[in-house]
């Protein structure tokens, strides 16, 4: 991670696209919103995240374990929509299989409703992605 900013973690999803930020050493990260796409326009509320949260590299979850179909597609189209919005940004995949099942057991354990749940979970899918990354690049 470049030390002048933060590492930002997006859980790309068709309706739903979560967030998450490490913080400025890179040891721990936190959810933030959840984007509902048919609501806000994507690329515009990571850029205002992005803005205020002072990001200089970004993390795309995709799926490594599952066989390629449309997600993954969908998935490198988003990408090239933020490097084409964010030229100067560095942005890499991330291996974000069984994060969503992970997430949606945790935030179910909390007995939140139905419609609060769905806006985190997508987010803390992203922050567990986030954090095996921080986990896995630790230096020795």
């Amino acid at each position: 991670m470049h030390a002048a900013g933060r590492l930002i973690c997006i859980d790309y999803g068709s309706r739903f696209i979560g967030l998450a930020v490490a913080d400025f050493p890179g040891i721990t990260a936190r959810a933030l919103a959840t984007i509902d796409v048919s609501r806000t326009e994507p690329i515009a509320a990571i850029a205002k995240t992005m803005n205020e949260e002072k990001v200089t590299r970004a993390l795309v979850g995709f799926p490594f374990s599952d066989t390629e179909g449309e997600i993954h597609a969908q998935i490198r189209a988003f990408r090239d929509k933020l490097a084409a919005a964010f030229p100067y940004l560095d942005i890499d995949f991330v291996d974000e299989s069984y994060s969503s099942q992970e997430a949606d057991d945790l935030v179910a354990e909390t007995g939140i409703g139905r419609k609060k749940k769905h806006r985190a979970q997508d987010s803390e899918a992203a922050k567990l992605v986030l954090l095996r990354y921080l986990r896995d690049h630790q230096p020795d």
